[in-house]
């Protein structure tokens, strides 16, 4: 039986979250159109993380005991009268059959890779784009939850393979040449698999 009702009582959770995000958002800003944003953004947060979560997968009813048919009784007369050594194999797969372990009814399958990508694909598009910090922290939450995190390797040495460098800052100090003074775009890690590099402003040395 499946237990997939049970997210209705989340789905409630968000859908008041949201209104209530769209509401203070409108409040705080006095403008409509900014506290549709908040509403609608916040909805949609909610929504990625009930999709993103794997669903449980429904237990496999038993087998029911199938009834001899009338004329196997000859060949059961038959089996009988062999020889005990020839039934001590089957009665070992039978001993074996019935203590094989059976996964539990609860048990949950992985979400399918297409849809959960397209997914983080438009959370981490969302989250480019929403100007609410209580948006952007929710979208980074839903990430979170599912394994995505952000990269902001502030301080670090440039890396080329795993840094996009989007600006230079001049500087005199030596020890800073070639390390991360700012990040312009936060990247994205999908469980240490990096999805997108961040893009960064490199510290350079000052000319003359």
């Amino acid at each position: 039986m499946s237990s997939r009702p049970s997210l209705f009582p989340a789905a409630g959770v968000f859908a008041f979250l949201a209104v209530l995000t769209g509401v203070a958002t409108f409040l705080a800003s006095g403008r409509p159109l900014i506290g549709l944003i908040g509403l609608v953004g916040a909805a949609v947060s909610g929504a990625a993380v009930l999709i993103l979560l794997p669903t449980p997968q429904p237990a496999t009813p038993a087998a029911s005991p199938v009834e001899p048919a009338a004329g196997a009784k000859p060949a059961a007369r038959k089996a009988r009268s062999a020889p005990a050594a020839s039934t001590a194999p089957v009665a070992a797969t039978a001993s074996v059959a019935a203590t094989a372990p059976v996964a539990p009814a609860g048990s949950v399958a992985p979400a399918s890779d297409p849809d959960r990508t397209s997914l983080v694909q438009i959370c981490i598009y969302l989250r480019d784009r929403v100007t609410s910090t209580a948006l952007a922290t929710r979208l980074d939450q839903a990430l979170a939850q599912v394994g995505v995190s952000t990269v902001e390797p502030t301080g670090e040495r440039f890396d080329p393979s795993h840094h996009e460098a989007g600006g230079a800052l001049p500087t005199t100090d030596d020890t800073l040449v070639g390390t991360i003074a700012a990040v312009e775009a936060p990247g994205y890690a999908d469980r240490g698999v990096l999805l997108r590099p961040p893009v960064v402003t490199v510290y350079q040395r000052r000319q003359g």
